[in-house]
């Protein structure tokens, strides 16, 4: 695998953010490609709604009442995987039919989690879940923490480096787990244990904070670093406040994917035929650009 060197290796020149949807959304999240029935999901958490992308523009809502549903993921046998923030939990259900299937983790040691933001599956059907504390109530969990739930269905808490971690992202490999914070400007990258544990943590790179930073509110400050992808060659991208931030896999910042107006990226997916579009999550908009190397 040959280090990205140059931005224009990712993204031709005069390539542009297209916005697919006409009709805007209450606030976009959570997008995840089902590369078997090449289907796009996300989320608009505070619709409380799920929806599905089967044609470019044309959407069907196949989950309600979703528990403001935010990150979710593909599970091995096909359905998704969703952060409750309701509830604290991570939950299965099947976008075919819309039907409940079960609890995938309800907590850490008989507690929930505070209000479960994203989560990766890995190639052993194990679940990692970031859990920040972004909501209003008393917090029920001890630390804001990235948890790993094993096949088995055991959980626990493999990382509280970050102080509000959010986005994961694997290696192309699975060798390595990305964790981002949003509110810091580092980016965390450890080892990835056979047993699902993490080891060896440390910050692979900073984001590029936005200029003028001091009359913005606190998290923006740092970049505000929220939903994260690899692809192919080890590229991070990473949402933030002034666009999609990429570095290469040697935590070098290569350039930043610009959105157009004034909606910030929340979340990304690669997806498409060759799994070289890029869908964006910005607020109450589906955005879409076309880059050159796939998703991983």
């Amino acid at each position: 695998m040959s280090v990205t060197v140059k931005f224009e290796e990712i993204l031709q020149q005069n390539t542009r953010v297209r916005k697919i949807n006409k009709t805007p959304f209450v606030f976009l999240e959570g997008p995840v490609w089902d590369q078997k029935n090449s289907v796009l999901y996300f989320t608009d958490p505070l619709a409380q709604l799920i929806y599905s992308m089967k044609e470019e523009g044309e959407f069907s809502v196949v989950y309600k009442n979703s528990g403001y549903a935010n990150g979710m993921c593909m599970s091995p046998g096909g359905k998704l995987v969703i952060c409750k923030m309701d509830t604290g939990s991570i939950d299965e259900i099947d976008p075919v039919t819309g039907e409940y299937v079960r609890v995938v983790s309800n907590g850490y040691q008989g507690k929930p989690f505070h209000a479960t933001n994203d989560v990766i599956c890995d190639r052993k059907g194990g679940y990692y879940i970031t859990d920040p504390f972004f909501t209003y109530g008393p917090k029920t969990q001890e630390a804001e923490a990235t948890y790993y739930c094993s096949p088995s269905g055991e959980t626990i808490r493999v990382a509280n480096d970050s102080i509000k971690p959010n986005g994961l992202a694997f290696s192309p490999d699975e060798k390595y787990l990305y964790i981002d914070d949003t509110a810091s400007v580092n980016i965390w990258r450890y080892e990835v244990r056979e047993d699902g544990m993490l080891r060896g943590g440390k910050i692979f790179c900073k984001l590029n904070a936005p200029e003028n930073a001091e009359g913005l509110p606190e998290v923006q400050r740092f970049g505000e670093a929220d939903g994260m992808k690899a692809d192919s060659c080890g590229n991070i991208y990473i949402t933030t406040y002034t666009g999609i931030q990429v570095f290469n896999a040697e935590g070098i910042y290569l350039g930043t994917i610009e959105m157009p107006g004034e909606e910030s990226a929340a979340n990304i997916v690669f997806g498409g035929k060759e799994n070289k579009t890029l869908y964006i999550t910005a607020r109450t908009s589906l955005y879409a650009v076309e880059l050159l190397i796939p998703g991983c």
